[in-house]
Parts: C-alpha cells; sequence; structure tokens
C-alpha cells in the first residue's frame, strides 16, 4: 500500500507526506511495478544527485471528485454506509459525494555543509460535500451576503517544520508542528486504522542498526521513532470545542524494519495517553478523565508485485481509537473514555500486481469492542477492487464490499453489501496507476435495521414509504468521477 502517511482522514484519501479514506485518507502508495523479465543491464554512467538548494520546491498531493445521481430513487448522488457502532469505512468506488483535493508543498529553508538539510511542509485540503447541499460552480467556503453556503471547508493538516542529516540523530528527523503521521490504511475502504497523526513533535527514522553497529541484515533497516502529541478532551457545547482544561499527551512509539527474511518487515507500535487536565463538567464539577493505551503489531510481506499486510491491535481507554477519525478532522484519541473500555481488532489486507495489466487489493477486518456505546459488538468488512487494464490508458473496474455488526445491547446484527462497476481512462494499466477518469454504476442493498440508522449520507433510503410505511432495502447511483495521485 505504500500511502502510509498521507491519503485524507477517516473517509477521504490524503495524498503521500512520505504515502487515497473524510473524512479523509497515508503515506502515498508508491506505484506497484509490473512483473519484469530479467534482462542483463548495459553499462550506465553513474549519476550524482544534485544536492538540494535553499528555495527549492517539491509537490505531491491527492484529488477526487465528480458528480451522480441516485437511480431508482431519483435526485442527488447519495452514498452508502453502515453508520453505527463506531464504523468508521465505506467502500468507495462510486460511493464518495464530495471533492476532495490535497497539495502539499515541501520548500527547502536550510543546506548545510555536512549534509543537514531542514524543510517546512504545507498541504492545504479543500473539501467541498455534495450529498446535503448541492452542486456549485464556485466552491464557496462561506456564506455571501446572506446566500448559502456549499459546507466546503479549507484546512491545513500538514504544517511543521524539520531537519534531517544530523549525525548525531543516527538518520534521524527532528520535527514540529502538525502533519499526517505515519498511517497505514486499507485504500478500497478509506480505513486508517493505524493513524497517529496530530499536532506534535519528536524524532522519527532513527536507525538503531547504525547506533549499536550491528550489520546483520535483520536488522539493518531496524528504525525507531518518537512523537509527543497534544490530545484534546471531548467537544461540549455549541459551537462543539474542547475544554481550556483538558489536555493529554499521547506518547507514541514505533519500531520498524526488523526483517528476518527476505521482502518481510515486522512493525511495532505502542502508545500512551497521560491525562493531563483539569477539566469540569456543566455544574463546573471535576470532570472525570482518564488517559489510555494502545499497541499494533504489524508483518508485511512482499508479495506479486505488491505487499500482504497483517495487522492485530489491541487498546483501552482513550487508546482504543488509534487515530481513525470519529469527528471531522477530529482523532477518536480522547480523555474521556473509561479504562474499562477496551478494543480488539484483526485484519489483513493484500495489494497485488501480478501481471501488468491486472491489479487487486481485498481485505478483511474483525473488529470487537467493549464499550459504552449502545451499538458496540462485533463489526466484520470484507472487500475487494480489481482493476484490468486490457487496453493501453483503459481500465475495467469492480469492487464488492460487505460490512456487519453485531450490537452487543441485542439491538439485532445490521448489514449491507455494495458492489460497483467502472469504466476508466487512466495514465497506467497498473492498479495504482492514475489519474483514472471514471464512469461507474453502484448498487447496494441492506437490512431493514440498517435502514432505520441513516443507510445512506443523503437519506434517500433512510425513512420508510409514507403511504406504505415500508422501507427500501436497495438502492442505486451512477455518476462521473476522477482521482489522480502524484
Amino acid at each position: 500500500m505504500g500511502f502510509v502517511s498521507t491519503y485524507a482522514f477517516a473517509e477521504e484519501p490524503a495524498s503521500a507526506e512520505t504515502q487515497p479514506a473524510d473524512e479523509a485518507k497515508a503515506e502515498q502508495p508508491v506505484p506497484v511495478a509490473p512483473v519484469a523479465i530479467a534482462v542483463e543491464p548495459a553499462p550506465a554512467a553513474v549519476v550524482q544527485a544534485d544536492k538540494p538548494k535553499v528555495g527549492d520546491i517539491t509537490t505531491h498531493g491527492y484529488f477526487r471528485g465528480g458528480f451522480g445521481a441516485s437511480v431508482n430513487q431519483k435526485g442527488r448522488m447519495t452514498c452508502f454506509q453502515l453508520n453505527l457502532g463506531g464504523i468508521l469505512s465505506k467502500y468507495r468506488l462510486g460511493n464518495e459525494c464530495e471533492v476532495w483535493a490535497e497539495m502539499e508543498f515541501t520548500r527547502v529553508m536550510y543546506v548545510g555543509e555536512d549534509g543537514v538539510v531542514a524543510n517546512i511542509h504545507f498541504m492545504p485540503v479543500a473539501y467541498i460535500p455534495t450529498t446535503y447541499i448541492g452542486y456549485t460552480p464556485t466552491g464557496v467556503t462561506s456564506s455571501d451576503q446572506g446566500a448559502f453556503a456549499t459546507g466546503a471547508t479549507v484546512a491545513f493538516p500538514n504544517l511543521y517544520a524539520d531537519i534531517k542529516g544530523i549525525s548525531w540523530l543516527s538518520g534521524g528527523t527532528a520535527w514540529l508542528g502538525t502533519r499526517y503521521y505515519k498511517r497505514e490504511s486499507v485504500y478500497i475502504s478509506d480505513f486508517f486504522y493505524w493513524n497517529p497523526s496530530g499536532v506534535g513533535a519528536g524524532i522519527e527514522d532513527i536507525n538503531v542498526a547504525n547506533i549499536f553497529d550491528w550489520s546483520s541484515d535483520v536488522v539493518k533497516d531496524l528504525k525507531f521513532s518518537y512523537g509527543a502529541f497534544a490530545v484534546d478532551g471531548q467537544p461540549t457545547g455549541s459551537p462543539s470545542l474542547p475544554q481550556q482544561y483538558g489536555l493529554g499527551i499521547r506518547n507514541d512509539f514505533q519500531l520498524r524494519g526488523f526483517r528476518p527474511w527476505s521482502g518481510a518487515d515486522f512493525q511495532l507500535g505502542f502508545q500512551y495517553i497521560a491525562d493531563w487536565s483539569g477539566s469540569t463538567d456543566s455544574d463546573g464539577n471535576p470532570a472525570v478523565t482518564h488517559g489510555g493505551w494502545g499497541a499494533t503489531f504489524q508483518f508485511v510481506q512482499d508479495l506479486l508485485g505488491g505487499n500482504n499486510k497483517v495487522a492485530l491491535q489491541y487498546g483501552r481507554g482513550g487508546g482504543t481509537g488509534f487515530g481513525t477519525l470519529s469527528r471531522f478532522y477530529y482523532p477518536d484519541f480522547s480523555l474521556n473514555y473509561d479504562t474499562s473500555e477496551w478494543r480488539f481488532r484483526a485484519l489483513d489486507v493484500i495489494t497485488i500486481q501480478p501481471l501488468d495489466w491486472f491489479g487487486m487489493q481485498a481485505n478483511v477486518v474483525w473488529q470487537h469492542d467493549k464499550n459504552s456505546t449502545p451499538s458496540a459488538g462485533d463489526w466484520v468488512s470484507a472487500g475487494t477492487r480489481l482493476a484490468f487494464g486490457f487496453v493501453e490508458h483503459a481500465k475495467a473496474l469492480l469492487e464488492f464490499g460487505h460490512d456487519q455488526l453485531w450490537a452487543a445491547n441485542g439491538s439485532g446484527n445490521r448489514q449491507l453489501t455494495k458492489v460497483t462497476g467502472a469504466l476508466a481512462i487512466a495514465g497506467s494499466k497498473g492498479f495504482w496507476g492514475r489519474p483514472e477518469l471514471r464512469a461507474f454504476y453502484t448498487w447496494a442493498m441492506w437490512d431493514k435495521a440498517a435502514a432505520g440508522s441513516s443507510v445512506d449520507s443523503g437519506k434517500l433510503y433512510t425513512y420508510p414509504d409514507p403511504n406504505t410505511g415500508v422501507y427500501k432495502l436497495s438502492g442505486s447511483t451512477a455518476g462521473l468521477q476522477a482521482e489522480a495521485i502524484w
């Protein structure tokens, strides 16, 4: 997947910071190269990379946008998602009702004779929802002379400085600011299962092998990262804002690069949230706040021109969220979860490109929640996207996704299945070949329990027929969409 650090939030993909999810989405996926026939390389001259210069600017980013219509329930396009129990993903192809764009600029600020380089990173993000308010030719972000705005927003999730190449940091990079940080996601469902982003500071990618003079191939790429991030209390009031007295410090530790065999990478993460809060409740009494902790184990294996990722996660209190967004641009790290609450998650996501004309991603997620949310329980998600590039600069895409929730409070199980087919004009054949200009058709079906819990963003199917009282249990949309990653 390679997009470990930049696809947007919970439902939007983000651009690549060093790696589409909304809500937003990890480091930009590295395009998977097709399997090639080995040939003897011709002699080539060694070309030295240009030394960076003060004022150099590089860019990368992500974009998606388009429009569509509801087919059997006429109206604007609506998007289908099981909206219960903290389920924060949806299968994305032909199922995104917004325009989302990220553009990151990195400018070199300092270059030392000893190889030290300092940079400033700035990423403006534009988000324009189309489900509720509709389409506009201007995309305004605020009302003008009493006219309604589109609901569009502008945000800056990456705004930080870093310094690289300091000899006594053993290859590490010191940084400070707000950033997408080492994010891991399932691209096809825009699910950021490991997302320690936030406002903070730290030193990342310290080469442990260099410190201890280890030369073994197993540990020569072993790197340690530490970051300290601010955590707010739970937002309250109107507008909904956290109290000034609410503060926690999330300490994030990561160790990556343990390679016991070729193509393997064992990765460990641990987060501890220390409570430093003097918050009060609505009556002025001291509010009960807590810290929390969480741990992640991930194994990555190179496979068929891509890789397979297996992750196990366990957390308690505020450490149960692992950074998946539960509110727009508001991570689910919190001081208001009781330490008795816990979450266990296991997932497998495989992304492969075995042939130059065929690529795919598939995933399965199982999550168990024990918390105060009435609909908490067990969530299972499984899906796949297939990309067939039979002709240069054209693709056929097929995506299937299923989500199911078993609520712990006995309110029954809820399920949603979505299937999308699309044809695309594309930059290249591969699964990650972008841009893609798509024409799609999406069909979804769900049960009555899901229908009563806002199964679609535009709520065209949420309420029963006023004449018969019968819920609609399926729907379809069609439209056009562009997606670009660079």
